[in-house]
């Protein structure tokens, strides 16, 4: 081969090692991607992001979602332009999104910066259910479509209804803690759990006792009320307990199960009492009398006479508005003006009626005669109410209300001979009463809806119903209200603020 040849081999050579040196240069390094920083679970999820190639070359990108997943690479196109991708997510947790480039024949960029954001499940989707079986005889299962969840900084707890007997334990996300009692328990738990600043968990059975148990499942102590327990109790700001059972018991106990006082004579019954913000304790008696309290010694203050109907359903609370709001069996509804106790307005809400919650505005919630009613705080009129075919005749939980304005409220289908069906939960518009989502729950077959949904501050649901227990998904925590849901918190103190 000549000299000449060879030189022109070496130049040739010598181009195509430049020309590669420039097609493996990649891009530069693509911003940070941008979007919301949170997913809803199953809804299709957006981001953007954009990068330059040093030699205006043409670019693409690969995200990694976080989740384990990474994008197909997006084809070729033009640098310096926003580009967005979409993933859906079926799991939650914290996701770090983030995403690289490459040109044609070059190697990938690094990984961007990533974009930090909340996987979650959206409205109305269940994020978790757990049940609870007898270890001794599998066949049993425990049935929650009378108990309601108290929500602690330590967890979650909801009472087992028919056998065996329990109060379950649980994280926030659902797993389990412990399980009370530990021996051989066939007594039913029928109330909603209430949970003292210290943690101390208060529930109350059928077999007359109220037990007092320690965040690690042990009891602290049980004090005997002379009558079956339905009533939720109320925790008072210098942490008493006050509680009334099905026969003609009201106690208030020290925190230490010591019995400060008990009436035998005034009340007693199923309706969950309530303290108002000066310590007056409210308990709704089997007579149809509202019973104002002295915390300190028992002494009757007022009473007012609502009905000769028993109340059942657990009062509420606005002390903005001086207001005690209370519901007979019958669906008689009394705004009473406080301290005085003296009427300001009635209602009809109709039969089996629910305990009674209040929005942001005032705007009073209760269910009864199977559909939801939304009463003016002033006047006692209808601003609203659901329409009963939608819920074929069946009984209407108490309502919860979001701070994002939405009610939620379980819908039992009311149909004891047609056990394939299911109870709902749906989330209402506050302003109209309109439907925005239902979830199909549990099992229906029960003219009796006693659990009330618990809303979290991160806007999650909680409810029994038939046999299971359920964390569905919502938007915002409870309503800044004076009393957004049963016993007015998610620890179910019954103490207004």
């Amino acid at each position: 081969m000549t000299s000449r040849r060879l030189g022109a081999v070496a130049a040739i050579g010598v181009a195509i090692a430049s020309l590669g040196l420039k097609c493996t240069e990649p891009p530069n390094v693509p911003d940070r991607p941008w979007g919301a920083d949170f997913a809803m679970m199953g809804v299709v999820y957006s981001c953007s992001t954009k990068t330059t190639h040093p030699d205006g070359k043409q670019v693409e990108y690969q995200f990694d979602w976080g989740d384990g997943s990474q994008s197909a690479w997006s084809g070729l196109m033009e640098g310096g332009i926003p580009y967005g991708d979409t993933h859906t997510y079926n799991q939650e947790g914290q996701m770090s999104i983030r995403v690289r480039a490459r040109a044609s024949g070059s190697r990938e960029t690094d990984w961007s910066q990533p974009l930090e954001i909340a996987a979650s499940v959206g409205e109305g989707q269940v994020r978790k259910w757990f049940t609870y079986t007898d270890p001794e005889d599998p066949e049993d299962s425990a049935w929650f479509s009378l108990n309601t969840f108290g929500i602690g900084s330590e967890g979650l707890y909801i009472g087992c209804g028919e056998v065996p007997g329990r109060m379950l334990a649980r994280d926030p996300e659902g797993s389990r803690r412990w399980e009370f009692p530990y021996w051989e328990f066939d007594d039913e738990f029928a109330t909603g759990v209430a949970i003292a600043e210290d943690g101390t968990a208060y529930i109350g059975c059928l077999n007359d006792t109220l037990y007092a148990v320690d965040p690690s499942g042990t009891m602290r102590w049980s004090r005997d009320l002379m009558g079956e327990v339905y009533a939720t109790a109320a925790i008072g700001a210098d942490g008493a307990v006050f509680i009334q059972s099905d026969g003609e018991a009201f106690c208030c106990l020290e925190s230490n199960g010591d019995l400060r006082w008990i009436d035998t004579l005034n009340a007693g019954g199923k309706s969950s009492p309530v303290i108002g913000t000066d310590g007056t304790v409210y308990a709704g008696t089997q007579d149809g009398i509202v019973v104002a309290f002295d915390p300190s010694d028992g002494r009757i203050k007022k009473e007012y006479p609502v009905s000769g109907q028993a109340i059942s359903a657990s009062p509420a609370l606005d002390p903005g508005r001086n207001t005690l709001y209370v519901v007979d069996e019958e669906g008689k509804l009394d705004a009473i003006e406080l301290p005085d106790m003296l009427e300001k307005w009635t209602a009809q809400v109709g039969f089996d009626a629910s305990s009674i919650v209040i929005g942001e505005n005032g705007t009073v919630y209760v269910s009864g005669g199977g559909v939801v009613h939304a009463l003016d705080a002033n006047l006692g009129t209808e601003i609203w109410k659901t329409l009963p075919e939608l819920y074929d005749g069946g009984t209407a939980s108490t309502p919860a209300i979001s701070e994002s304005g939405y009610v939620y409220v379980l819908f039992s289908a009311g149909k004891k001979d047609l056990q394939g069906d299911e109870d709902s939960l749906y989330g209402l518009n506050a302003a109209d009463g309109s439907r925005r989502w239902a979830t199909a729950l549990g099992e229906g077959g029960t003219d009796d809806v006693f659990s009330s949904p618990k809303i979290d501050d991160e806007g999650f649901i909680y409810i029994g119903s038939g046999y299971r227990a359920w964390i569905v998904g919502g938007i915002g925590g409870p309503a800044r209200s004076a009393w957004p849901m049963f016993q007015r918190d998610a620890r179910s103190t019954g103490r207004a603020r």
